[in-house]
């Protein structure tokens, strides 16, 4: 049986890690031939190993897995979406039968999701692209966004929205006006609900609107002061990426 060479691209080491060993179990087809945690490392993967199949998370920094797929000028490669917990992103991949995997990927669901597309056509998988992408500029639109916080849901305007930080499994979104907001999601999880590139992710526990930065401070990994003179540090597996944007 001819294998099947495959990309992972998640911006998180321990998806990317997971994955492959799920594959290894429950995919002996499929050869994982490399790994990317960012849109503009996926860009070179896909140029240089020209996969057969990709397995893309949706929400990284600074360019989302929709990004990449917009930016590209041909996908020759069949798809397989990874995601938290979405809503709206589910009802899109659905509508358009595309196929996706819900952290956290359960090995079943993984190979039920392989089974299906290899029974797609590769032009078919362009044009459910090509209208999963319309389907989802709808949500460009959206000027709120809804946070789960303890009495129900909050509705923000995304633009008032200043930064987020992580305390485990709970999230604190700060406000324009200077109200914060107790979220009991991760940050992984609002960022997606947000979806949105000029949020960014600049520590494994702070990710920042880019309209609210005021300076950047050198140093061995680097801080960002907001405008409200708030001070975030920026992670060194983050700075270059952060960096890289201005």
């Amino acid at each position: 049986m001819q294998k099947v060479r495959a990309l992972i691209i998640d911006d998180e080491d321990h998806c990317r890690s997971t994955l492959a060993k799920q594959i290894e179990w429950y995919c002996p087809q499929v050869d994982v031939v490399g790994e990317g945690k960012s849109a503009s490392e996926a860009r070179i993967l896909i140029k240089d190993l020209d996969p057969d199949l990709v397995f893309l998370d949706i929400e990284m920094p600074s360019e989302s897995g929709f990004d990449l797929l917009k930016s590209l000028d041909r996908i020759k490669f069949k798809l397989i979406f990874t995601t938290a917990f979405d809503e709206y992103a589910l009802e899109a991949f659905k509508v358009n039968a595309i196929a996706y995997l819900l952290k956290p990927i359960e090995g079943q669901e993984l190979a039920d999701a392989l089974e299906k597309i290899t029974v797609e056509k590769q032009d078919e998988v362009g044009q459910r692209l090509e209208s999963l992408m319309k389907f989802l500029a709808e949500k460009d639109h959206i000027k709120k966004v809804a946070l789960p916080v303890l009495e129900g849901l909050q509705f923000v305007l995304i633009d008032d929205i200043v930064r987020g930080e992580a305390s485990g499994n709970y999230s604190t979104v700060y406000m324009k006006n200077g109200s914060s907001l107790f979220i009991s999601k991760t940050l992984k999880y609002i960022l997606e609900a947000i979806n949105h590139s000029k949020f960014i992710r600049v520590h494994q526990s702070h990710f920042i609107n880019m309209d609210y930065i005021h300076k950047y401070i050198r140093g061995k990994n680097g801080q960002i002061i907001l405008d409200n003179g708030t001070a975030i540090p920026v992670s060194r597996s983050k700075k270059d990426e952060f960096l890289d944007l201005f």
